[in-house]
């Protein structure tokens, strides 16, 4: 009785997680399905394969950029400038804040975590016009690096709130251990604990990384010129006021995608390590 119910539980799971692959890809291959076809049979015959009208030249098209824009590497290495520091200030930011707010006294750590969570409240549409009144005076508009700032300011809560309830779990042994070998509170964090919370700030940064990866709200109304513009903003150029090349904008899509995959095979063990990692902790 109990394998047929083990037996049962595993199937259920396994179907669920073939329909959860499932929605997730089908979504992908029909971007790269239409990145291929005519701008006509996108709208006439979008999911046909059998006598479409191929267009392999979209890629070309998307990697050249839309006319008086710039090229797919130029928006490639803004969105990888953006995106480096977003990750890095994001992590660097949010486990601080979040371990000492676990060593904090109860009332503080309260504080400090109802404020977060209130701002991940906080819809963008809000926030564009004080960021942008701020980086007009200060000259920073359309600079990547100052754009990778503001989303390290909208991606710290959510971070904290992630890597606070990690370091809740934290053994206290490790940290009196490491008090007895002489270490202060600041090298126990950046010798023991962070080390220690590899899995969990590899799935921070990835959920941050492909937020702003495709964020475009904001990003819009900050990035003015083209060069400074990131892949979504950039391939917006393809669609004109009376003309789209919607091929080309889905290449585009296609091959702003492929990084995305790429970091997540790489990483996707670290993560699954991170989350028993925490599983023993707690």
């Amino acid at each position: 009785m109990t394998r047929r119910r083990t037996s049962a539980g595993t199937v259920t799971a396994q179907f669920g997680a073939v329909v959860w692959s499932l929605l997730a890809a089908v979504p992908f291959a029909l971007i790269v399905l239409l990145a291929f076809k005519s701008n006509s049979d996108i709208f006439t015959n979008p999911l046909g394969v059998i006598g479409a009208h191929w267009r392999p030249e979209n890629f070309a098209e998307a990697w050249s950029g839309p006319p008086g824009g710039q090229g797919f590497a130029i928006y490639l290495l803004n969105s990888a400038i953006v995106t480096t520091i977003a990750i890095v200030g994001c992590l660097l930011f949010g486990a601080f804040i979040a371990y000492f707010a676990t060593l904090a006294s109860r009332r503080l750590r309260t504080f400090v975590i109802r404020a977060f969570l209130a701002g991940t409240t906080l819809p963008l549409i809000m926030l564009l016009i004080p960021y942008y009144t701020a980086l007009n005076s200060l000259n920073l508009l359309s600079q990547p690096w100052a754009m990778g700032s503001i989303y390290v300011a909208i991606c710290l809560p959510t971070s904290v709130l992630i890597l606070h309830s990690f370091y809740l779990g934290f053994p206290g042994e490790l940290r009196e251990a490491a008090s007895l070998d002489g270490l202060g509170i600041i090298r126990t964090f950046t010798t023991i604990v962070l080390p220690l919370s590899k899995g969990p700030l590899v799935a921070v940064g990835m959920v941050n990384g492909f937020f702003v990866w495709g964020e475009t709200q904001l990003a819009i109304v900050l990035l003015q010129t083209p060069e400074s513009r990131t892949i979504p903003v950039g391939l917006l150029d393809f669609k004109g006021q009376f003309s789209a090349n919607t091929g080309a904008i889905f290449a585009g899509l296609t091959m702003a995608t492929v990084p995305l995959i790429i970091v997540y095979l790489i990483f996707n063990r670290s993560i699954a390590k991170g989350v028993a990692l925490g599983g023993v902790f707690r």
